[in-house]
């Protein structure tokens, strides 16, 4: 069926209320269609799931969950969910506000790198629906630019807006359904999984979403995705192996505050990331005030640690090869900035304080590394600290 005949089949079931316009966006499970209201006049999305999906109870239940998901995650820079309904052949559908404008995606593709100042200004608002997002026991989990939308139907300027709750999570749900090899579902975006949710590991957790936006923000003052690959497993095996590479080795003009927030979302444990949305907030604003590193920054140690290692002159290793664990080492050349797990009783920071991103894992402490060498040292270090504690 052609898209020009989508509004025709669509407008055949639904009855009733709307009045069906043309197609505006389609993914694997549903279409988004624009239509009208016909007793307000109000022109609104119509997000609905395809007939072929209608007998599947699994597809079914996940259409609804956005649904519900949206309806409780109230903020205005969350797309507002306006009704609910069943069409003429069974399919659910959920009409939406409708939005005029670019997502974040084709706005970043057309006017390049952020400055910080930007990139702050922009996310601030998503920052807040976010955290809206997780106080109503709700997991995003698929957080990338594509799903920020700059709308300018509603206000005097772009108005980001955070859309598509598709494979939202409920904190504490144990029978999530969403599986990443095997299920009946291909989920999430794998360049800006957090590791454990690429993994697999656990219930939703809100501290997933952290990592993604620490993703976006490193995309959007770098111009490059972290952890992007030819291919899902290589970007995945990136996520979980991989060190980070240091966002002022590409741009040597972000703030030595900037990067220390963006590694600290990014940090590979969860325990090491801020532990809300509203906190990684603040330490946003923070760094744009304090650019050098305020106090409160460098109390997390994961902060400290880079912001001593952009401070630090270029050291090097005494023996060729050689690793001191939790020794750092920085050159303006390559800086790869990466987390592993020390040995029980080792080194501790003082000052860090019990809510901080870093208390002990079972394993100890989580100690940054900074690495002469880039990725390929820092993977293989990684490597070998996993297999050492098997």
């Amino acid at each position: 069926m052609t898209a020009n005949a989508e509004p025709s089949r669509i407008g055949a079931i639904l009855s009733g209320a709307y009045r069906v316009e043309r197609l505006i966006g389609e993914g694997g499970m549903g279409q988004v269609f624009a239509a009208i209201h016909g007793p307000s006049g109000q022109r609104v999305a119509i997000k609905i799931l395809r007939t072929r999906f209608v007998r599947d109870p699994l597809i079914v239940e996940r259409f609804l969950r956005e649904a519900h998901a949206v309806q409780i995650c109230a903020h205005p820079h969350v797309v507002q969910l306006l009704d609910t309904g069943y069409a003429d052949d069974g399919a659910p559908f959920m009409v939406l506000t409708y939005l005029e404008g670019e997502t974040l995606v084709d706005h970043f593709y057309r006017k390049g790198r952020f400055t910080e100042g930007e990139a702050v200004q922009l996310l601030t608002p998503i920052i807040a629906a976010l955290d809206a997002t997780h106080r109503a026991g709700v997991v995003h989990r698929d957080l990338k630019p594509d799903n920020i939308y700059l709308a300018r139907n509603l206000g005097p300027q772009q108005y980001p807006v955070l859309m598509d709750y598709g494979i939202a999570g409920f904190v504490g749900d144990t029978n999530d359904s969403l599986s990443l090899q095997g299920g009946s579902l291909l989920v999430g975006t794998p360049a800006y999984m957090s590791p454990e949710f690429a993994n697999g590991a656990g219930p939703a957790d809100p501290r997933s979403d952290i990592y993604s936006l620490g993703v976006v923000l490193y995309e959007l003052l770098t111009g490059i995705s972290p952890f992007q690959r030819e291919s899902e497993q290589a970007t995945i095996d990136a996520i979980m192996l991989e060190a980070v590479r240091s966002p002022s080795q590409i741009v040597p003009a972000i703030s030595p505050a900037m990067e220390a927030v963006i590694l600290c979302a990014m940090a590979k444990s969860v325990d090491h990331r801020f532990v809300s949305m509203q906190m990684l907030g603040s330490a946003l604003h923070d760094a744009l005030q304090h650019p050098a590193g305020s106090a409160a920054l460098r109390q997390y140690p994961l902060a400290e640690r880079v912001i001593a290692a952009r401070a630090a002159p270029p050291v090097a290793p005494t023996t060729p090869g050689s690793i001191a664990r939790g020794a750092e080492f920085a050159t303006t050349r390559a800086r790869t900035v990466m987390l592993v797990l020390d040995a029980p009783g080792g080194p501790t920071v003082a000052g860090a304080p019990s809510s901080a991103a870093a208390p002990k894992s079972r394993a100890g402490l989580v100690l940054a590394l900074v690495l002469v060498g880039g990725g390929l040292l820092g993977t293989l270090i990684f490597a070998a600290m996993q297999y050492l504690k098997r």
